[in-house]
């Protein structure tokens, strides 16, 4: 990773502190792992990576916030290059045909939800988008959730479709609300087609890190404010 080569720089040598085994936790974690974590179970977690002291005794080096980041940042430019090349890019018969179901659906809904001013109109919508993309329960959670009051303030999830580099994280996680459009990049099909904690751990996971998720459509959600603060920094 990133931080196994800063730790050899002078230059980064304040971002780096290491611990001795007599005072190792479990709240210590390898700094890989800690790159795959949410920003909820990053919490109370300190990342680390291995090295040897003077005495060639094998420690534990804690890694600052900073380098964390960092390597979150070049990780996402090396996948963007890996798709970019089509080294991520997959052909999947099944996934096409769900795709294309998906995108028809959204179009659907989208001309439902506009019309709509109110009643049951957003929620028949809901249940026309799960039919349409093959879902035999109408009542799964995100439509039967569709039913709650949206704020008046609300502003739904939205991609730079263009500098997408089809990693598969998003549609993969939410594919009632991402699917791949034409040319093989993300769109949103359809906004309120999960949890807004799917749209942050899209945004999380997205490699050219082009998801905006906008705000909660339904506040009720479990941890909400949590997972508002965790979307800021992808507005």
């Amino acid at each position: 990773t990133f931080a196994d080569f800063a730790v050899t720089e002078g230059r980064f040598r304040k971002h780096f502190r290491r611990v001795p085994r007599e005072r190792w936790t479990d709240d210590m974690v390898p700094f890989h792992e800690f790159l795959d974590m949410d920003e909820d179970d990053r919490e109370g977690r300190f990342p680390y990576i291995w090295a040897v002291d003077d005495e060639n005794r094998l420690v534990r080096v804690i890694c600052s916030q900073e380098i964390v980041r960092s390597a979150e940042e070049r990780r996402a430019f090396w996948r963007q290059l890996k798709g970019i090349a089509g080294l991520t890019n997959r052909v999947d018969v099944e996934a096409e045909i769900a795709k294309a179901k998906a995108e028809m659906a959204g179009r659907l809904a989208g001309a439902l939800l506009g019309l709509a001013e109110g009643g049951e109109a957003p929620a028949v919508a809901a249940n026309l988008v799960s039919a349409a993309a093959g879902d035999a329960s109408p009542s799964a959670p995100a439509a039967a959730s569709s039913s709650a009051a949206v704020p008046d303030d609300y502003e739904p999830v939205w991609i730079d479709t263009p500098d997408c580099t089809t990693c598969d994280e998003c549609v993969e996680l939410a594919p009632g609300i991402f699917q791949y459009n034409e040319d093989n990049q993300a769109v949103v099909v359809n906004p309120r087609g999960g949890t807004f904690e799917d749209i942050v751990k899209a945004a999380e996971k997205c490699t050219a890190m082009c998801i905006h998720p906008g705000t909660p459509w339904n506040m009720n959600e479990k941890n909400i404010d949590k997972l508002v603060k965790r979307a800021e920094k992808f507005q």
